[in-house]
C-alpha cells in the first residue's frame, strides 16, 4: 500500500466510484471512472491477481494500516515540534541577549555574561580607537587577566587604547600591574578624582553605557549626536586627568590624595552622605573614613559639626578672594 500524496480525505467522486466498484466486485484497469486513481493511491482498491481489474479493499484494513501509521507519525511530529519549540525558545533568549534588543539607535543587552560577550565582540572589531572609563577604583585580578590579552592584541594592530580610572585605582596592585603592561605596549591610562559611570566608545561610532543601576543591562548607542557628545565629554575629562604611572603607595599618595581630599570637601559641603561620597570617589567606606580623619586633623576639627563649619568657612574665604571675571562674550 502506497502512502497518498493528497490531503488524506476522500473526494465525493472517489467515494461514489468506490461504492460502484464494491457493489460490482471490480472495475477494469482501463476504466475512466472519476476518482479511481485517488482510490488506488489511498489503498481502497488494488489490482487483481491477473492485473487486469481493480478490486475493492476492506476500508477497515486501510484504516488499521494507514490511519494508524498516520497517527503514529502525527504523534512523533508533535513530540518533535514541542522539543523544537523548547530548544528554539532557549536559543531565542540567548540570541536576544547576545545581539541585544534593538530600539531605534539604542540596543539593550541583558545579563552580565551577554554584556561581557558583546563588549568583547565589538572590541575585537575595532579598527581605530577604544575609549573606556572604569570608575569605582581598582578592578579584580581575574577581570584584568582576562582583559589583558585582548588589549595587547588591539595595541599590536595599531588600535589606540585610552582608559580613565579614578585616583583610588592607583592603590590597587592588580590594576597597577595591568597598567604597566598596557602602557609598555602603547596604551594610555589616566586617573581622575571623580568621573561619570562606566563607558565604552568604539571607533567613535558606538557607545556602551550601563542601562540600569545594577549594571545588569547595557545600552549600546549608535546615534551620532549622542556618540559625539559622550566622546567630547570623555576628551574634556581626559585633558584634566593625571597620567597613571604605577608607583609605590607613598608616591601615589603625594600625587593624588590632595585631589581626593578636595573632592571629599566639596561633596561634604554639598551635603552628600558618607556612603554616597565613598561611591563617588571610588573607595570603600573604610578607606573614605581614613581620608575623612586626615581632613579633620588637617583642619583641626574635633567634631563633624565643627568640620562642617570649617569647610564652609574655607569655601567662603576662597570664593571671597576671587575676582569676578567676565569673558569677551560678556557672559
Amino acid at each position: 500500500m502506497t502512502e497518498p500524496t493528497s490531503g488524506g480525505g476522500l473526494s465525493p467522486e472517489a467515494r461514489l466510484t468506490y461504492l460502484l466498484v464494491a457493489k460490482g466486485g471490480s472495475a477494469p484497469v482501463a476504466t475512466d471512472l472519476p476518482g479511481i486513481h485517488e482510490l488506488a493511491e489511498l489503498g481502497l482498491i488494488q489490482l487483481s491477481p491477473d492485473g487486469e481489474r481493480f478490486v475493492p479493499v476492506d476500508p477497515r484494513q486501510v484504516e488499521m494500516e494507514l490511519a494508524g501509521k498516520w497517527r503514529q507519525q502525527a504523534w512523533a511530529l508533535q513530540v518533535r515540534a514541542s522539543a523544537l519549540e523548547r530548544d528554539l525558545t532557549d536559543l531565542t533568549f540567548e540570541y536576544t541577549a547576545s545581539q541585544g534588543e534593538q530600539r531605534g539607535s539604542v540596543r539593550y543587552i541583558e545579563g552580565l555574561s551577554a554584556i561581557t560577550a558583546f563588549i568583547g565582540q565589538v572590541s575585537r572589531d575595532a579598527s581605530e580607537e577604544i575609549i573606556t572609563a572604569q570608575p569605582g577604583g581598582g578592578r579584580s585580578a581575574e577581570v584584568l587577566n582576562t582583559a589583558l590579552p585582548l588589549a595587547l592584541e588591539l595595541l599590536a594592530r595599531g588600535v589606540r587604547l585610552r582608559t580613565l580610572y579614578q585616583h583610588s585605582a592607583r592603590f590597587n596592585e592588580p590594576t597597577k600591574q595591568y597598567v604597566r603592561e598596557v602602557v609598555q605596549h602603547g596604551g594610555e591610562v589616566r586617573t581622575l578624582d571623580e568621573f561619570f559611570d562606566r563607558l565604552f566608545i568604539i571607533d567613535r561610532s558606538l557607545v556602551i553605557v550601563p542601562g540600569n543601576a545594577t549594571r545588569t543591562t547595557a545600552a549600546a548607542i549608535t546615534d551620532h549626536a549622542v556618540v559625539a557628545f559622550l566622546s567630547d565629554l570623555f576628551d574634556r575629562n581626559w585633558q584634566r586627568a593625571l597620567q597613571f604611572r604605577p608607583a609605590r603607595a607613598v608616591v601615589s599618595s603625594s600625587e593624588v590624595v590632595p585631589n581626593i581630599h578636595r573632592m571629599i570637601k566639596r561633596l561634604l559641603i554639598q551635603g552628600l552622605t558618607d556612603s554616597a561620597i565613598a561611591k563617588r570617589i571610588g573607595v570603600s567606606e573604610r578607606t573614605y573614613h581614613t581620608h575623612l580623619a586626615r581632613i579633620r586633623k588637617e583642619l583641626g576639627a574635633d567634631s563633624r559639626l565643627q568640620l562642617g563649619y570649617l569647610l564652609a568657612r574655607e569655601e567662603f574665604l576662597t570664593e571671597d578672594g576671587q575676582e569676578d571675571v567676565v569673558d569677551d562674550a560678556g557672559y
